[in-house]
């Protein structure tokens, strides 16, 4: 450890790249941050771990792990970058991903548009088999049917195939020999299959969540390949771990080989994993509402008792923003996010009503706001808040990257100025404040849906922009304390570092629960636990006592959904444990639904799942600091627009990495750090409290 006391951890963001080094020693922490590169995000990965190190004096043989958070696999399937995919199934269902559930998200909508199959009809190839519901045989597998199959995908050019058979995940010898038979003809293209990425019921989850598995394979093993070679001649480890969308790290090289699909929200969820983090640091009871407002979206999630909730049904790439079942479903473990609004980058204009909208089209990192000078002409959110003085054009990055504050105006006054008939700063104030209520509209309805009062939550407010509309927010919510984390502009980089190596399984096992074969139960527990045992020990080695943490889905007979339920952690898995999964059965299923179950109706086993993780000790993190150099918490004043003050005022601006722990400070004021900065309006107060976060209290409102 004395050699190799260093971890690093990488986010790569639409916008910024965001690079953490701990100090396993004493938990000290340095930050980085740099433009990302979206022709090659392994260029600004590599760029950024080499500045970070080398500006904090570490060298790269001092590094002992380095993990990693990205959304390639995300942007690939939002811009159908992906490969030329191929789908084969059973006859009768090549139309599967074209009719879904055959459910309108907006019964409203005649226009109604919903995502289109990644896989075109003409690469949609049919085999002759068929298994029943118990994965009897009903028609054995005719090989020849296989071999055509191929041959057209082959002479179509796919790069990637997807198997998807029915019943497959009740009994997958028939996907296990079309795949034989496919790679002996096609050795050199990449293969995905539903029983081992999705295994369990669901026809229609099942085949769309391995056909993204395998448009997204080829480009994520080119990118971890290009980025493992770059950090081999870096001098970092050259085998880096992953964020996953569960939550838990994996090894790279066993995530893009059997499922990559499973990190495709990978940086959102390390953001939420560092939010739980603060949580049990800085709040009693560690229920809060995560909030992460980058450069190109803003996210939320909810995080009970220290820990983010969980889904195993998720969407990707929607077609109408913000409506659950407008995108592509996925059947996979990940951290329940919602996107509730726009990021920094964000562009501003009018609709056809015309009225002032922002997003959903960002600036990316290129060209960017145009504040940034990099040829961008359109309004963001970014150039508002630089218009309204939240924003220093001297400090932003520290002082490494310039703002041009004539550019933003002349931007809000050309594009916006004319058709709302306003000044650039009454308009910088209605993007701003646009934003916020969207954003606190959406965070409102999420919590009437899971039944939480959100006056008894804290607000942790990270991400780059996050700190800059967290107060207005919580304002808007009836939220009295907001937690700006040490970070908070690199805070997802920093879940990675907390983060636990982990695995998620699942298994089919449908089942009357009075009548359930415990033996049964327990072997299939037994082989996941084995199963994800091994994939954890490619990253961390052999695992001496790992923790299994078992679910059983649930439902009451003949219900078509199901709920989750979690035994007991280190409960027997037998027969004993039927009264507490009932009772616990009933308490999940009136939070969901509104009421408990009906007395009287047997309840059913649809699927057992496990988690298995690799625990590590929960670190004590701090920011690290250089020497005292005696500066003041003040710098300085500036104006600064506050609705409640009619305009500008004159706000106090501080420096965050001066600020003593346990003083007060009066608001209106902006605290500054390289990474971000944080806005206290009027009539609130802030101070640093020990663990090195800023706590900002809000006034009662009657």
């Amino acid at each position: 450890m004395s050699q190799a006391s260093y971890r690093l951890a990488i986010d790569v963001g639409g916008t910024f790249t965001d690079i953490v080094v701990v100090d396993d020693r004493d938990g000290s922490l340095r930050f980085g941050k740099v433009l990302s590169t979206p022709a090659d995000p392994s260029e600004g990965s590599l760029a950024g771990a080499i500045d970070a190190l080398a500006r904090h004096a570490i060298a790269p043989a001092g590094v002992s792990e380095v993990i990693h958070a990205t959304t390639v696999a995300t942007n690939a399937v939002l811009e159908r970058r992906g490969a030329a995919t191929g789908l084969v199934t059973t006859r009768g269902f090549r139309d599967t991903l074209e009719m879904g559930r055959e459910s309108r998200y907006d019964i409203y909508d005649l226009g109604l548009r919903l995502p289109a199959p990644l896989v075109p009809r003409h690469l949609r190839v049919e085999v002759d088999e068929r298994l029943d519901h118990l994965g009897q045989v009903v028609r054995p597998l005719d090989e020849t049917t296989v071999a055509e199959a191929v041959g057209r995908l082959v002479a179509a050019g796919v790069r990637a195939i997807a198997v998807s058979l029915l019943h497959a995940h009740v009994n997958p010898d028939h996907e296990r020999r079309v795949v034989e038979l496919l790679r002996a003809a096609a050795p050199g293209i990449e293969i995905s299959v539903s029983h081992e990425v999705a295994g369990e019921v669901r026809e229609y989850e099942r085949t769309s969540t391995v056909t993204v598995d395998a448009y997204v394979k080829p480009l994520v093993r080119r990118y971890v390949e290009r980025l493992a070679a770059g950090l081999g001649q870096a001098g970092l480890p050259d085998r880096p771990a992953l964020m996953l969308s569960h939550g838990g790290i994996g090894s790279a090289t066993e995530v893009v080989r059997r499922f990559p699909v499973r990190m495709i929200e990978s940086g959102p969820a390390a953001g939420a994993i560092a939010a739980a983090f603060f949580a049990r640091q800085a709040l009693p009871g560690g229920d809060a509402v995560a909030f992460d407002m980058g450069g190109t979206t803003a996210k939320m999630s909810l995080i009970l008792d220290g820990a983010p909730s969980v889904t195993h049904q998720y969407e990707v790439a929607h077609v109408h923003r913000f409506k659950p079942g407008s995108g592509i479903p996925l059947q996979i473990s990940a951290i329940e996010l919602l996107e509730i609004g726009a990021g920094g980058g964000s562009i501003a204009h009018v609709n056809d009503l015309g009225l002032l909208n922002v997003g959903p089209h960002s600036a990316g990192a290129v060209p960017g706001p145009a504040c940034y000078g990099r040829g961008g002409d359109r309004p963001t959110v970014t150039d508002a808040d630089l218009i309204l003085g939240y924003l220093d054009p001297q400090h932003f990055l520290g002082g490494a990257m310039k703002l041009d504050v004539a550019a933003a105006r002349d931007a809000v006054a050309q594009r916006l100025g004319g058709a709302l008939g306003m000044e650039p700063e009454r308009i910088a104030w209605g993007i701003h404040d646009v934003v916020n209520e969207s954003m606190a509209a959406a965070v409102r309805a999420h919590a009437a849906e899971k039944g939480v009062d959100l006056r008894r939550f804290g607000l942790i407010a990270f991400g780059g922009a996050g700190p800059l509309h967290a107060e207005a927010i919580a304002r808007k919510l009836g939220i009295r304390q907001v937690i700006c984390p040490f970070g908070a502009g690199v805070a997802s980089a920093i879940g990675c570092l907390v983060a636990t190596p982990a695995a998620d399984l699942v298994s089919t096992y449908t089942t009357l629960l009075p009548t359930a074969d415990w033996s049964e139960i327990a072997r299939r527990f037994a082989a996941m636990e084995a199963e994800a045992g091994a994939m954890i020990a490619a990253l961390v080695g052999e695992v001496a006592a790992p923790r299994l943490r078992a679910a059983f889905e649930m439902r009451c007979e003949g219900q078509g959904y199901s709920v989750i339920v979690e035994a007991p952690l280190g409960s027997a898995l037998d027969a004993g444990l039927v009264p507490e999964l009932e009772g616990r059965f009933a308490g999940v299923y009136a939070q969901v639904y509104g009421h408990r179950p009906p007395k009287g109706v047997r309840l059913e086993l649809v699927n057992l799942r496990a988690r298995v993780e690799h625990p590590r000790p929960e670190q004590a993190l701090h920011l690290w600091r250089p020497a005292d150099t005696g500066a003041a918490a003040l710098k300085g004043h500036r104006q600064a627009w506050f609705a409640s003050t009619g305009g500008y005022t004159t706000a106090g601006v501080y420096d965050r990495y001066a600020l003593p722990a346990g003083e007060w400070f009066a608001g209106p004021a902006i605290v500054e750090e390289r990474e971000t900065s944080t806005v206290v309006g009027p009539g609130a107060r802030f101070r640093h409290d020990a663990a090195g976060h800023l706590v900002i209290e809000l006034p009662e409102v009657g």
